[in-house]
């Protein structure tokens, strides 16, 4: 009650109308000062200074982890050099969003860190390679596999009269500067082709290659799988709940689709909800090449 009739008092008269105003624009700003700077303490706690520089332009969110996604053009900006990385640490992982980077494939491939001696023996130095050659027609097809590579093979022995070879680099550059062959070969955005390869390689190490009706009459398959599925034992959470191939196909295919026919469930978008992708990401991390 004191406090009321003061404030009452104080700006009973015309000429107080002034010093009130003043009053009360004064202590409402001091308390947006308190109140902010008391937000800016508790936003702390849950993320570092480091991580607000820049960003007051640019989309996060916090998934149920508690990890801070970003949007993909503040990514670019970094890998640009046109923003600094936001933390002291430049170990530390930035996530974003699928499909928001605003990066063609190529342009994120030289941003890409490579440890080349991690992975360097999954690039070997071959003597030999495969190539589709046709002596009537003069026309060698240099295989390269996830870019057309069936198609192209089976297209030189249907129509150009062709049959698959070993071949060293140098015989083929003897039949191209010399014999007059023709060299030809097909390429592939290379993440297209390197998914491609994972998708493939994925479907053929699956637990349901080992009896099921996939395999009965590809003895040829059935063998590589027990002989290369020692490689993916020691990831375990790769086909963790996927123990038959229609388990895996509900992952992938709409329900409605597979209903009508499973074998167009390749054919239409994948409703994926991030499981596989989740497990790819970690398997990245712990391949040890």
């Amino acid at each position: 009650m004191v406090r009321d009739y003061t404030m009452s008092t104080v700006c009973s008269g015309h000429r107080a109308v002034l010093a009130c105003l003043v009053i009360g624009t004064f202590a409402i700003s001091l308390s947006n000062v308190i109140i902010g700077h008391l937000a800016y303490n508790l936003s702390s706690l849950y993320q570092p200074e480091e991580f607000n520089r820049g960003l007051s332009t640019f989309e996060r969110i916090t998934n149920l982890d508690g990890e801070i996604i970003y949007d993909g053009e503040y990514i670019s900006h970094i890998l640009d050099g046109e923003l600094p990385f936001p933390v002291n640490n430049n170990l530390q992982r930035l996530k974003f969003r699928p499909g928001s980077l605003p990066l063609s494939s190529a342009q994120s491939l030289q941003k890409c860190y490579i440890n080349s001696t991690r992975y360097g023996n999954q690039i070997p130095d071959k003597t030999v390679m495969l190539a589709s050659v046709s002596d009537t027609h003069k026309l060698i097809y240099r295989n390269i596999p996830k870019s057309s590579s069936s198609t192209a093979r089976h297209a030189m022995k249907d129509f150009f009269d062709g049959n698959d070879r070993r071949v060293k680099h140098d015989e083929l550059e003897l039949a191209v500067h010399q014999l007059d062959y023709a060299l030809i070969s097909f390429v592939r955005d290379p993440l297209n082709r390197f998914y491609s390869s994972f998708d493939e390689s994925f479907f053929r190490l699956g637990p349901w290659m080992g009896n099921s009706p996939l395999v009965q009459n590809k003895p040829a398959v059935r063998k590589s799988y027990f002989e290369n599925k020692y490689k993916v034992e020691k990831y375990p959470y790769l086909y963790e709940g996927l123990p038959t191939i229609g388990h895996f196909r509900k992952v992938y295919c709409p329900p409605d689709v597979l209903a009508r026919n499973k074998n167009d469930c390749n054919n239409v978008p994948s409703i994926e909800n991030g499981t596989l992708a989740h497990r790819f990401e970690r398997f990245v991390r712990d391949y040890d090449g």
